[in-house]
C-alpha cells in the first residue's frame, strides 16, 4: 500500500479546526445546561407562588360553597403563559351533591384556548399527563380540616421557546467565533513558524553528494527559530567533520583490503560492474589493476547460472560464506573458496566479494581420487585392508596392505585370531552397546558385535580404530560382507577397511574455510565500534545544540573513540594471529585463548541472533597450541551455531571455566534441544554429519576431538544436559573438555 504524505498546512487547519469546534462545542452546551436547570428553577418558583396565592384564595370560597367565585379565580389565573391547567377537588360541595368531591377546574389547549375540565376528556387527561411540572396542596379549613384538594399543572413551553433561542443563538455564535479564531491561528502559527520552518527546510534540500547542506542558515528574528537555525549550522558542521573522519576510515580500509592475500572486490549495480579490487584479485583473474575494474565478473565463472543463484541469494539478504566456486581464466580451471556479502559503499548498495585460490588443493584431491581408482580397477582392492574370516570369525586370510599398515605378519593372525584382537576393547564394548539397543536384542561382545548386521542383511559400514602391532591408533571405514554359498549358508566374511588417514587433506581444507569466514568476520566486527563511534559524535552535537556540552564530557568521549579504534587495531591483531601457522607448543592462559575466540567468532554469533553468556570463574595455564585451541573452540560453537538455526524461539550459547583440582574443566552448551541419542556417540567420528552437504562435511568436531586428545592430552566429552535459566528450563548439548593444568 502507497504511504500518502500529508501537508502540515492540512494537519495544522485540522486540528486548529477540532480544536476550536471541540472547544465552542462544550462552551455552548454548558451555557445551554445552566440556561435550561435556571429557567426550570424559575417557572418552579412562579408556579409555587400561583399555588400558594390561590391556596389562600380559595380557601375561604370554598368553606362558603362559592363555586362560581373560585371558578373565575382559576380561569384568570389559568391563562398564565406557564400554567396548563388548575383542577379543584371541593369536599364540601361534593357532600351536597352525594359525592366524595365535586372536580371542576380549567384546561388551557395548544390553541391557548381555556376549557372546563372534563374528567372523562381524554384529551384533557393526555394535556394534564404531559405536563412539564405538577404541584398538589391540601385545603383546610380553620377547625383544620381537610376541604378540598388544588392541583396546577405546569406546561414547559416557555421554556423550550426560550431554549431553542439560545441554541440559535450559540450555533450562530460558535460559527463566528469559530472562523475567527481559525483564520487568527492559522495565519499566526503560518507567519511565525511554519514559514521560517520551510525557509530552513528549502536551505537544507539543497545538498551536496554526501547529503550536506551546501549552505548554512540565517538568523531569525525569532528566539527559538534563531536557536534551531544555529543547532542545525552547528549539525552541518559536525557532520562535515564526522564525514572528514569516515573518508580517512575508509581510505584506511581500502588500505587494508589492497594489501590483503585474500582477493577482493567491490561491485554494484547488482553485481555487474567492479568499482574496487585488491592486487590479489587482479592477479586471480590475471587482469591488471585498471583491467579489473569495471568489468562484468560474472563473466569469469564457467557456470553463468552460479553467479546468477548467487546475486539471487544476496538480494535475498542472505550472505554466503566459503563457496566452492569454479572460473574460467583464459581458458583454465581456477578454483576459488569464496565469500559475498552485501555493504554499503560510498553511498551505493553494494557487493563485497572474498575469494581464496584453492586450485592447487583442489587439483591434487582430484589425483589422489584418480590415483585410488586407478588402483581399486588395476589391484581389484588392493590399496584396502582386506581380511576373510570364516563363520566364527577366525581369520583365513589378510593381504599385504594388513600386514604393512598394522605391522602384524599373516602367521601371527591366520587360524589364530578373529579380527577383535585389531580393535580397541572400549570401543566394541560401546559399539556392541549401541547395536543391542539399536536391534533390540542382546548381543554378545566379541566378533559377533564385528558381523551381526551382516548376518540380518542390514548395512555393516561404520568407522573403527585398528590398533596396529607396534599399538598406534588408525582410524579406518570399514565394511563387513557375509560370504555365502550356493545354498545361501554362510561360509565366512570379508572386511574390507580403508585408511582414513588422508582426511589431513579435508582439514587444510577446513582451515581454508575457516580463514575465508574471518575475513568475512572482520567487516561484522567493524560496523559495532564504527557505530558507536558515529554515535559519539552525534552525542556531541546533540549536547552542543542544547548547550549542554563540558570539557570533561568531551574527553570522556574522545576517550570512547580511542577505545574503539584500539578495538580495531586489536581485532585485526587477533584475526592475525589466528590465520598465522605457528608449530610451537607454548604456556597458553585458557581464558586468553577463549577472549580471542570470542573476538573472532562475537559478528558470528550477534548477526545469528545468538546471546553468548560466560562465567569464567577460573583460569588455568596448559601447554598447548594456541591457534589449534582456537580453531577446537570455534568448531564447537559453529556445531552450537548451526544447531540454534533450527529453533525460533532465544537461543544462547553458555560457556563457563571451573577448576577442579589439578584440571580446569570447560563447558560448552546451548538450548537447541541436544544431539539425539541414537546419533551422540558418532559426533566426534570423522566425516559424520547430520547436514546438508553445502553445510559442512562432518569433519570440525572430528578435527577438534583430535586437537584436544592428542594434541593436548586432554578429555573431550558431550552429553545433553538440562538446565535452568531466568527461570526457564532448556535442553541442549553439553561440550566439557578437561585439561591437565600445569
Amino acid at each position: 500500500m502507497k504511504n500518502t504524505k500529508q501537508s502540515l498546512y492540512t494537519k495544522l487547519v485540522i486540528i486548529i479546526i477540532f480544536t476550536v469546534t471541540i472547544t465552542m462545542a462544550f462552551h455552548a452546551t454548558y451555557n445551554y445546561i445552566n440556561t435550561k436547570n435556571r429557567i426550570i428553577n424559575e417557572i418552579k418558583e412562579d408556579s409555587r407562588e400561583t399555588i400558594v396565592s390561590l391556596k389562600s384564595n380559595i380557601t375561604n370560597l370554598l368553606a362558603a360553597y362559592a363555586v362560581n367565585e373560585y371558578d373565575n379565580l382559576i380561569s384568570n389565573e389559568v391563562k398564565n403563559k406557564n400554567i396548563s391547567a388548575i383542577i379543584i377537588e371541593d369536599y364540601n360541595m361534593g357532600k351536597l351533591i352525594g359525592e366524595r368531591s365535586y372536580t371542576t377546574g380549567k384546561v388551557k389547549a395548544l390553541n391557548k384556548k381555556v376549557y372546563d375540565y372534563d374528567v372523562n376528556n381524554k384529551s384533557q387527561n393526555d394535556i394534564l399527563k404531559e405536563s412539564f411540572y405538577m404541584d398538589t396542596f391540601d385545603i383546610v379549613n380553620t377547625e383544620n380540616e381537610t376541604i378540598g384538594v388544588l392541583s396546577v399543572y405546569i406546561s414547559d413551553t416557555t421554556m423550550n421557546k426560550e431554549l431553542n433561542n439560545i441554541i440559535e443563538e450559540s450555533i450562530i455564535d460558535t460559527i463566528i467565533i469559530s472562523v475567527l479564531l481559525i483564520l487568527f491561528l492559522f495565519i499566526s502559527i503560518r507567519l511565525f513558524i511554519l514559514k521560517p520552518i520551510s525557509d530552513i527546510i528549502e536551505i537544507i534540500s539543497n545538498k551536496d553528494s554526501d547529503g550536506i547542506p551546501l549552505k548554512l542558515l540565517k538568523n531569525n528574528n525569532s528566539k527559538e527559530i534563531n536557536k534551531l537555525s544555529n543547532t542545525i549550522n552547528d549539525m552541518i558542521n559536525s557532520v562535515k567533520s564526522s564525514r572528514e573522519v569516515l573518508k580517512a576510515s575508509e581510505n584506511r580500509l581500502n588500505h587494508l583490503l589492497e594489501m590483503s592475500p585474500i582477493a577482493v572486490r567491490i561491485t554494484k549495480d547488482q553485481g555487474e560492474n567492479v568499482i574496487f579490487s585488491n592486487y590479489a584479485y587482479s592477479k586471480l583473474i590475471k587482469k591488471n589493476d585498471n583491467e579489473a575494474l569495471f568489468r562484468n565478473p560474472k563473466d569469469n565463472y564457467e557456470d553463468k547460472k552460479v553467479y546468477e543463484n548467487i546475486i539471487e541469494s544476496l538480494n535475498n539478504k542472505k550472505d554466503i560464506y566459503n563457496k566452492l566456486v569454479k572460473l574460467n581464466i583464459d581458458n583454465k580451471v581456477v578454483w576459488a573458496l569464496a565469500s559475498y556479502m552485501n555493504i554499503q559503499y560510498e553511498n551505493e548498495e553494494c557487493i563485497i566479494g572474498w575469494f581464496y585460490n584453492v586450485t592447487e588443493d583442489k587439483e591434487n584431491e582430484l589425483k589422489l581420487f584418480e590415483a585410488l581408482n586407478l588402483q581399486t580397477a588395476i589391484f581389484d582392492n588392493s590399496g584396502y585392508l582386506m581380511i576373510r574370516t570364516d563363520k566364527d570369525g577366525v581369520i583365513k586370510q589378510i593381504n599385504k596392505e594388513v600386514e604393512k599398515l598394522l605391522g602384524y605378519q599373516a602367521d601371527e593372525l591366520i587360524d589364530i585370531h578373529t579380527p577383535i584382537v585389531l580393535h580397541q576393547e572400549q570401543e566394541i564394548e560401546k559399539r556392541n552397546k549401541l547395536f543391542s539397543q539399536e536391534l533390540n536384542k542382546e548381543i554378545k561382545i566379541g566378533f559377533k558385535t564385528l558381523s551381526i548386521k551382516s548376518d540380518l542383511n542390514l548395512e555393516n559400514e561404520y568407522e573403527w580404530t585398528y590398533i596396529t602391532k607396534a599399538g598406534k591408533e588408525i582410524p579406518i571405514l570399514l565394511a563387513i560382507t557375509t560370504l555365502k554359498d550356493k545354498n545361501n549358508q554362510t561360509q565366512g566374511y570379508i572386511g574390507i577397511a580403508k585408511d582414513l588417514t588422508q582426511r589431513k587433506i579435508l582439514e587444510s581444507q577446513a582451515k581454508l574455510a575457516s580463514m575465508g569466514e574471518m575475513i568475512g568476520n572482520i567487516a561484522h566486527q567493524w560496523r559495532q565500534p564504527l557505530s558507536v563511534i558515529s554515535t559519539i559524535a552525534s552525542g556531541i552535537t546533540v549536547k552542543s545544540e542544547f548547550g549542554k556540552l563540558e570539557l570533561p564530557s568531551v574527553l570522556e568521549d574522545m576517550e570512547s573513540i580511542i577505545k574503539q579504534s584500539k578495538y580495531l587495531s586489536k581485532t585485526i591483531d587477533d584475526f592475525r594471529n589466528f590465520i598465522k601457522n605457528t608449530n610451537n607448543k607454548e604456556k597458553q592462559s585458557v581464558l586468553s585463548v577463549l577472549d580471542k575466540t570470542q573476538s573472532i567468532v562475537n559478528s558470528s554469533i550477534v548477526n545469528n541472533d545468538i546471546t553468548l553468556i560466560t562465567c569464567f570463574e577460573d583460569d588455568g595455564i596448559i601447554d598447548g597450541y594456541e591457534n589449534q585451541l582456537i580453531q577446537a573452540i570455534i568448531n564447537i560453537i559453529n556445531n552450537a551455531k548451526d544447531a540454534l538455526a533450527e529453533i525460533s524461539e532465544d537461543r544462547y550459547i553458555f560457556m563457563e571455566t571451573k577448576k577442579d583440582k589439578d584440571t580446569l574443566v570447560l563447558s560448552i552448551r546451548d538450548n537447541a534441544g541436544g544431539i539425539p541419542e541414537n546419533i551422540i556417540d558418532k559426533i566426534f567420528e570423522p566425516y559424520f554429519t547430520t547436514k546438508h552437504q553445502s553445510i559442512g562435511t562432518g569433519i570440525g568436531l572430528s578435527i577438534t576431538h583430535q586437537i584436544i586428545t592428542k594434541h593436548h592430552d586432554a578429555v573431550i566429552r558431550v552429553t545433553n544436559k538440562t538446565y535452568k535459566y531466568n527461570n526457564q528450563e532448556f535442553t541442549g548439548a553439553n561440550f566439557q573438555i578437561i585439561f591437565k593444568t600445569i
